[in-house]
């Protein structure tokens, strides 16, 4: 039996399904659907990606954290993880990582840097205010042997770099903190640090940073994370 195309385009012009269609507020209500979904998408992309930012930087300061550990017992002399200050550099300040190691113990100035420099995920950066012993606030430099307990910044020279401000964190030969010498937080936070003094994060809810992380040294040289809002902030 021959069928033609213009009996077929009959046929389904008499069907009951295909002749209704959908209304015009049938219409609407499907893409304001499919819009409400693609903007809850988007919004979950991109807070993973953010909760995601912050995870990586953690892990990278707890990582360098212990390798620094590992480079003052295997060397058997000092070693600082160090976070380098660029206050007209608001980009970068407080986003740089280094190793430094000691190469002779009767000088104080001879550092070498193990290792690479190592940059912080975009967006994120460690903060003076809220991590403990890192008080720009006062802009004094500490010395080993006049240390109060209030921070750890020092200008250095170092081999390949030049001359630095760094806030740091020290081990002794036997992976123990040597300065701050107690409990001490490195808290990353998502935003800028604008001078040191400016910080800028964002979000910032309640009057905290909205996104924050870090990890704790104790003066055993123990590194743990900080996985909570009242131990990231805790005083």
């Amino acid at each position: 039996m021959r069928v033609s195309f213009r009996q077929i385009g009959s046929n389904l012009r008499k069907s009951p399904v295909i002749g209704k269609g959908f209304t015009l507020v049938e219409l609407i209500v499907v893409i304001t659907i499919m819009v409400a979904m693609m903007a809850l998408a988007a919004n979950m992309l991109r807070g993973g990606g953010k909760g995601q930012g912050l995870q990586s930087a953690v892990e990278m300061v707890d990582g360098l954290l212990k390798e620094a550990q590992l480079e003052a017992m295997g060397k058997g002399t000092w070693a600082r993880l160090i976070v380098i200050s660029t206050p007209d550099d608001p980009d970068s300040n407080m986003r740089t990582l280094a190793i430094l190691t000691k190469s002779n113990k009767k000088s104080r100035k001879a550092w070498d840097r193990a290792g690479e420099l190592y940059t912080l995920p975009t967006g994120f950066y460690i903060s003076p205010q809220y991590s403990t012993a890192l008080d720009a606030a006062t802009g004094k430099k500490t010395k080993r042997d006049s240390f109060a307990g209030i921070e750890c910044q020092d200008t250095t020279e170092i081999r390949g770099l030049g001359s630095l401000d760094y806030y740091f964190i020290e081990f002794d030969e036997e992976g123990r903190m040597s300065l701050p010498g107690a409990a001490t937080r490195l808290v990353v936070v998502a935003g800028s640090a604008g001078d040191g003094k400016d910080e800028r994060p964002m979000p910032m809810v309640d009057g905290r940073p909205g996104m924050a992380g870090g990890v704790v040294i104790y003066p055993k040289g123990n590194i743990s994370r900080l996985r909570t809002e009242e131990q990231v902030f805790s005083n």
